[in-house]
């Protein structure tokens, strides 16, 4: 004979199912797998770490050709990093003020100078710690490597950068949403959600104002790291992942000790296929 308890543990557990269903299909699966069938791809990524930001030159990713999509990750740290450069279409930006401060923006900049923001609200420098996403399809007759001048004078503070070759991007409108965060009162870094289709691939960029090991700092659940780089007393990360289905990401964090908290400058950023 079925006593009281037993038949609400009979009815709770098909609701039970239910909620435990609905929250695993509330955030889109993400695949480590490069391909999927015939969409976006991985290449390559290449990396470089320039002690002060001028003539910094990177090799385009081995194996990348003609309608490849490039996403470049430019970072710096103490100093000015340009908004604009010719010849590649920016995709996101997080410039930060100091360690407990969020991403300034380019439409947060109130003084501009070419391809420099000089103050932002009319308050703030950005220049504590800051990253910008560049985009350029691969053209015919593209150089194999590019040289970068990130700010106005001789010298300056490091700078580093991550190019990353998707092949079956959309070149033209590559990016479906992104967005940012410069403080996550975390050790790990947590990346903020963004909206993705089935076929789309996340990336996700951090910029660390610490040297860190790439251990530190583990693949977020279902992505890859794609680049790191590390020197003197700053860090870069980028990982990517396929999403597998349909909605927001929810928000992805990475795995291993991590390091100081608000040390970070986080972009999500998701890249429809062709």
């Amino acid at each position: 004979m079925l006593t009281p308890e037993n038949r609400l543990r009979l009815r709770a557990g098909p609701l039970m199912v239910a909620f435990l269903l609905s929250a695993t299909m509330a955030r889109p699966a993400i695949a480590e797998s490069t391909f999927s069938n015939g969409g976006i791809s991985h290449v390559g990524t290449t990396q470089v770490w320039d002690s002060d930001g001028q003539n910094m030159r990177i090799r385009r990713p081995s194996g990348s050709k003609e309608g490849d999509l490039l996403v470049l990750f430019l970072h710096r740290t103490d100093d000015v990093l340009p908004f604009h450069v010719d010849g590649w279409q920016r995709a996101g930006e997080c410039y930060k003020e100091n360690n407990g401060y969020d991403c300034l923006t380019v439409p947060d900049c109130t003084d501009i100078s070419g391809s420099f923001c000089n103050r932002f609200e009319n308050s703030y420098y950005g220049d504590d710690l800051a990253q910008v996403v560049l985009t350029r399809e691969v053209s015919p007759d593209e150089p194999d490597s590019y040289t970068f001048h990130l700010g106005a004078w001789s010298d300056g503070q490091p700078g580093w950068a991550i190019l990353t070759a998707l092949r079956g991007a959309d070149t033209r409108d590559p990016v479906r949403d992104w967005s940012h965060r410069g403080c996550d009162n975390d050790p790990r870094s947590a990346f903020p959600p963004v909206d993705g289709r089935k076929g789309d691939m996340l990336l996700l960029s951090q910029s660390f104002d610490d040297a860190v090991s790439q251990r530190r700092f583990g693949a977020p659940s279902g992505t890859s790291t794609f680049g790191y780089v590390s020197n003197s007393d700053e860090a870069g990360f980028l990982y990517g992942g396929l999403i597998m289905s349909d909605g927001p990401t929810g928000v992805m964090e990475t795995r291993g000790d991590g390091a100081s908290s608000c040390k970070d400058a986080l972009i999500s950023l998701t890249i429809r296929p062709r």
